[in-house]
């Protein structure tokens, strides 16, 4: 029996753009706590430490929903960062909509905070939000949708897709001569460039191992937040392929795959089908039997690369401003994870609490990847 299909609630599509951020882990810092990171000022400066900033540092933070254990231990571990610190946290919840992330921003300027740390899924409202917080002259630092005027931060989303990438193509050529019948990936119009960077680079990681599979062997179908619609998707890929039998699945994340996997299973399809997560969140007991592991973001360890450049900028050090998922702020670790090496990691709130405490010595990646 597979684990069932999750339901998708208001804050889950925060999860889909993880792949631009959420599950991001912060890379920045080595034992001695100089920079190691793209974009910040590597080599250059250091992660302050308490006594190194102000105290008198007041953060608002427009998280992106609530519901998910993700989202919970990002605002958990946020609050205790700032309490480290001397700071202060104002949350409001964006409620996965722009129109109120508008709202909340509104209200942080009103508050006079000193940084603005924004997860929201809309980013068309992103100039919305430049125009008034360079009015007023606060930073804002976003995870997963770059915005035009904002310190960016995530994760190398090609780099990503390459180790999901390679994970299906070390499977086709251990199992079938590097000769899939299908290669199905999950893709999104509605997340910018987090989709064809991670997806992209999932066909590259695949044809670095199995460079011979044809174009027409490798089909994108758009999933979404509402599984039924996404399921519907991925399932016309199918029947569009009615001979296809050994069946690789991957794509922008884990819920995407999921999709698929259900997709196929309705179709009884399934029967030699092999898949690769996106983002980890499926990493769990009773993960269905046909995901053999997944790209691991530590998706509740997205807030602390976020912080680390309101720390940089509180110190005055020369932060670079990146908009982009090419040109971020900051950048951080992923890796590939067996469902068995995700299960044997500690669960999402203990792994918070570990996170928090090594900060900036260690990172989530260097604490939990398989070594």
């Amino acid at each position: 029996m597979r684990k069932p299909i999750r339901q998708v609630g208001v804050a889950i599509a925060a999860a889909l753009i993880t792949a631009g951020c959420g599950g991001i882990a912060s890379n920045s810092s080595s034992g001695s706590g100089t920079s190691q990171t793209q974009g910040t000022c590597p080599g250059s400066c250091k992660v302050p430490l308490p006594g190194q900033v102000p105290k008198n540092i007041t953060i608002g933070f427009g998280q992106a929903g609530v519901g998910p254990d993700f989202l919970t231990q990002q605002s958990r571990g946020l609050k205790l960062l700032a309490k480290r610190y001397g700071w202060k946290v104002i949350e409001l919840n964006n409620n996965s909509s722009g129109p109120t992330a508008v709202s909340n921003v509104e209200q942080f300027i009103a508050d006079k905070v000193n940084y603005i740390i924004e997860f929201q899924v809309d980013g068309t409202v992103n100039p919305v939000i430049c125009q008034k917080t360079e009015a007023a002259k606060i930073p804002v630092i976003t995870l997963g949708i770059a915005g035009p005027c904002e310190y960016f931060t995530s994760d190398n989303d090609h780099a990503t897709g390459l180790q999901a990438g390679a994970q299906l193509g070390n499977y086709a050529k251990a199992h079938w001569g590097c000769k899939p019948d299908l290669v199905l990936l999950a893709a999104s119009s509605t997340v910018g460039d987090a989709s064809p960077l991670r997806v992209g680079g999932d066909i590259d990681g695949f044809k670095q191992v199995c460079p011979n599979v044809p174009n027409s062997d490798i089909v994108q179908f758009q999933m979404n937040n509402d599984n039924e619609t996404g399921i519907a998707d991925a399932r016309n890929a199918l029947l569009a392929h009615p001979t296809a039998s050994k069946i690789l699945v991957g794509g922008l994340n884990d819920l995407g795959v999921s999709q698929a996997m259900t997709a196929a299973e309705q179709l009884n399809r399934a029967g030699q089908l092999y898949a690769w997560g996106g983002d980890g969140s499926d990493l769990a007991p009773g993960a269905d039997p046909h995901l053999g592991g997944s790209v691991q973001f530590f998706l509740e360890a997205g807030i602390i690369p976020a912080f680390e450049i309101a720390l940089e900028l509180a110190a005055k050090e020369p932060v670079h401003k990146g908009f982009s998922p090419q040109d971020p702020t900051l950048i951080a670790i992923t890796c590939p994870m067996t469902v068995k090496q995700g299960i044997a990691i500690p669960p999402i709130a203990q792994r918070e609490t570990e996170e928090v405490a090594a900060f900036p010595n260690k990172t989530a990646a260097q604490l939990f990847c398989p070594k």
